[in-house]
């Protein structure tokens, strides 16, 4: 069952990635990319913020293996990587 969990958030990862550095290749240069960028960065940012306040407060009450803690952190990566690159494509059409 984690392979299947790490598997799929590598993959959603890997595609948010691409997503991602396929908008700054192709128009993150100009001021139009720029202001997207940052706009999803600061979203990026707050869920990053929450992950990490989530990850604190949750292992310390939770009696966790390792392999929960690095399911939980791959996950919660490859979530904001997706919302990263999800909000570049809404503020590119919103823009």
């Amino acid at each position: 069952m984690m392979v299947v969990i790490y598997l799929i958030s590598i993959i959603l990862g890997v595609i948010g990635l691409g997503a991602y550095v396929g908008f700054v290749i192709s128009e993150g240069k100009d001021e139009r990319g720029e202001a997207i960028l940052a706009k999803s960065a600061q979203i990026a940012f707050v869920l990053m913020l929450l992950g990490f306040t989530f990850h604190i407060v949750y292992f310390q009450f939770a009696n966790l293996m390792v392999e929960q803690i690095q399911a939980t952190m791959t996950v919660w990566m490859s979530l904001v990587i997706v919302s990263n690159s999800l909000r570049i494509f809404y503020y590119r059409k919103k823009i």
